[in-house]
């Protein structure tokens, strides 16, 4: 009995108390990503708004943001007149999301719903909140106010997005 070692039950509960953790630890990873994916891509759609919104200042000319009407991604034009079609100008970037894109109450946009037109003045009257789903992810940020002049980062609370 005076052997060193360790007996197969000690092995075998180690190795189940090391599986039981590990699988915790894994569940939170997935948890922590999916949380960081959705803040990286409100901090992108959010910092493309802002691009928009500067480029007209700066170029003198209306930009726009236009979410795709399935909130799969969104388009990023430029106009070089006051009174071309919103449909037409030149395309400046085009975006994927991972996660859908939708309106406030959870439903899509429409296919004028969609489009964010700042002018020379880098205003817009395109106001609206664009929810980044799944909510209740835990992110720290999930929506996007527009409103005339700024663009605000949010959480989504009780059906409202809560600007931070």
């Amino acid at each position: 009995m005076n052997r060193k070692g360790f007996s197969l039950t000690e092995l075998i509960v180690v190795m189940g108390i090391i599986g039981i953790l590990l699988g915790i630890v894994t569940i939170n990873f997935n948890d922590w990503q999916r949380k960081s994916q959705i803040e990286r891509q409100t901090r992108e759609l959010h910092a493309d708004f802002n691009s928009a919104r500067t480029d007209s200042i700066f170029r003198k000319t209306r930009h726009s943001v236009v979410v795709n009407t399935d909130g799969t991604g969104y388009v990023m034009r430029r106009y070089s007149s006051p009174d071309e079609a919103t449909s037409a100008g030149t395309t400046i970037a085009t975006r994927q999301t991972t996660y859908l894109l939708t309106k406030l109450n959870g439903t899509y946009f429409g296919a004028l719903e969609g489009i964010f037109m700042f002018d020379i003045r880098g205003t817009t009257n395109d106001l609206n909140t664009i929810r980044i789903n799944p909510i209740n992810s835990g992110a720290a940020f999930d929506c996007i106010v527009i409103h005339t002049v700024r663009t605000n980062l949010g959480k989504m609370e009780g059906g409202a997005c809560v600007q931070k």
